[in-house]
């Protein structure tokens, strides 16, 4: 296994020789053992170490693996980073000299740059693997200018791999950007692989069905937005070029539906059973980000991020630093929502005393409130002390509950056996019903997540009180519904990624309400750590790094 991912790591070093324009020294610096393009694209054999290369870009620290999480977790404003080096987005305001930023932009086009060198070395090749090589390229390249457009609005569009005579590129409007996305994601839906028909745990022509919704559905969400910035660009259905689209909202429908009636996704039994221990590829699993034990270079710092210090889900003496924590805002809402427990008329759930530790009830309380956080306190592994956390303390960098999702017991301390799920079937179904209730209301879309919220009410031991479905009477308007499913849905993904997009996809209104809410809170809870954030409307997207600026004659800012 070392050796191939060694192989994987110096194909991909080869392939992406020149990423972009402002990693130059990448001219003049050739790795060892480099593989020649026509060995690497000579054979099928060979296509595929290239075709794994993308992942391992994709993937990496610089990526998915790390830098992306560091940048946009805290930048959400639903979460909270001890890290220094990162505190302009912990602050809710990027500048464009972000460590984190500078890197993760590198990152996207240098994986940007190899699923383009597979596309120019694949597409009429005849191999055997050609189709699901130029889907798994065409799908890849797709999701990375996605994160793109969401994150900076306007980004190079980078099509043919990168030489010496082209690393220099002009920004791409919104309308380009996304015109390149869905032309992507349409041509990987047409060559991706059905089920059965390739190595598991990599994307099926389903994915890319479930992110053209995506894009739809974040397209239609800005646009129907009541409130938006001062500058906002709409894109249009008329200027979606790469499809013939009338209604957004309606095109999303068609992609959800397509994946729900023939994907052949189902929901895992329990929500507990998509993070326990081992847990891999299940079967509601669309896109998942596949990791092991590879030696001793660091991809996915997840449980090194996430994980608490000493805490008993990864082996005694291993470090991590817990260093992402959720707002206490939304553990409040979680708890207040579906613990049971009444705490009307209050807004916020109480801290600071024993008196405000929360014992659930569990034959009510929603399932995933135990599954998602580590809350109350902990004991240490190091020497079996008591650490308090929110709610019982409420000040300081241990006034936080904690993601319990990412928990590792084989984890080295370098790297993890923890894959990443980056879409998952339930993400589906919830989107399912934000169009259904945009299209029609309510009515028809209880269905969709009552699904979800069967599954999440459920147990090895039986099926609780709460998350009940609901109702006409418990959700009873559109615009109801329309809230209610966007808390539903940082119920059901907190700490898996979609925060930051989820925050900005309905508008400047809607981010504007969230971040006023944990303002609120800080307010509420009294805390030192917390922040309160102002100047929110700069900040539904990111800057472009200034190490691009510095070294692009093509932008200059």
């Amino acid at each position: 296994m070392k050796n191939t991912n060694k192989i994987i790591k110096l194909v991909a070093l080869f392939i992406i020789t020149l990423p972009f324009s402002s990693c130059n020294d990448l001219l003049t610096d050739t790795p060892e053992n480099q593989y020649s393009e026509e060995q690497v694209f000579s054979t099928a054999e060979g296509t595929e170490t290239a075709v794994n290369g993308m992942y391992y870009q994709l993937q990496g620290y610089d990526y998915y693996g790390g830098r992306l999480r560091l940048l946009l977790w805290p930048h959400s404003g639903k979460y909270f980073s001890k890290q220094g080096a990162n505190s302009d987005a912990n602050q809710l305001n990027v500048t464009n000299n972000n460590l984190n930023l500078g890197t993760l932009w590198l990152g996207m086009y240098q994986t940007i740059n190899q699923t383009n060198i597979v596309i120019a070395n694949v597409e009429g090749s005849g191999l055997s693997n050609e189709a699901t090589s130029l889907g798994q390229a065409y799908f890849l390249r797709a999701v990375v200018y996605f994160d793109l457009v969401r994150m900076f609005e306007e980004a190079p569009i980078k099509l043919v791999p990168s030489t010496k005579d082209n690393i220099h590129v002009a920004k791409s409007s919104k309308e380009e950007l996304y015109n390149q996305v869905i032309s992507d994601l349409k041509k990987a839906a047409n060559l991706l692989p059905d089920r059965g028909q390739y190595i598991g745990g990599r994307p099926l022509k389903y994915a890319a069905n479930a992110y053209l919704a995506k894009v739809y559905v974040t397209l239609a969400g800005e646009n129907s937005a009541t409130i938006k910035v001062a500058n906002f660009n709409p894109v249009t259905e008329a200027e979606i070029t790469a499809a013939t689209i009338t209604n957004f909202w309606e095109e999303a429908k068609t992609e959800l539906d397509f994946v729900i009636n023939n994907g052949g996704y189902t929901l895992a039994t329990t929500y507990a059973d998509l993070f326990k221990e081992g847990a891999r590829n299940s079967s509601e699993s669309i896109f998942e980000l596949q990791y092991g034990h590879t030696g001793a270079e660091r991809t996915n710092d997840i449980v090194r991020d996430i994980v608490l210090s000493d805490h008993a889900s990864v082996p005694k003496g291993i470090t991590t630093f817990g260093r992402i924590l959720p707002n206490k805002e939304m553990f409040s809402d979680h708890i207040i929502q579906y613990s049971g427990k009444v705490y009307a008329p209050a807004v916020f759930i109480p801290s600071g005393n024993n008196a405000a530790l929360i014992n659930l009830d569990n034959a009510v309380a929603d399932p995933r409130i135990n599954a998602t956080y580590v809350y109350n306190s902990y004991v240490k592994t190091s020497d079996g002390s008591t650490q308090n956390l929110f709610p019982r303390q409420k000040s300081g960098n241990f006034s936080y509950p904690a993601i319990n999702k990412y928990g590792d017991l084989t984890y080295d301390g370098t790297t993890t056996f923890r894959n990443l799920i980056l879409l998952r079937y339930a993400d589906v179904l919830l989107l399912r019903a934000e169009v259904e209730n945009e299209l029609t209301g309510p009515t028809a879309a209880y269905t969709y997540v009552n699904r979800v919220l069967l599954r999440a009410r459920t147990t090895t031991s039986g099926v609780k009180v709460q998350p009940a479905d609901w109702t006409s009477v418990s959700v009873p308007t559109k615009e109801a519904f329309r809230e209610r499913i966007m808390k539903e849905r940082e119920y059901e993904l907190n700490g898996e990624g979609h925060e930051w997009f989820d925050m900005r996809r309905r508008g400047l209104g809607r981010f504007q309400e969230q971040i006023t809410h944990h303002n609120n809170a800080t307010v509420f809870f009294g805390s030192t750590t917390d922040l309160i954030f102002t100047n929110v409307e700069t900040q539904l997207k990111i800057p472009i790094p200034l190490t691009e600026i510095s070294t692009n004659n093509l932008i200059n800012d």
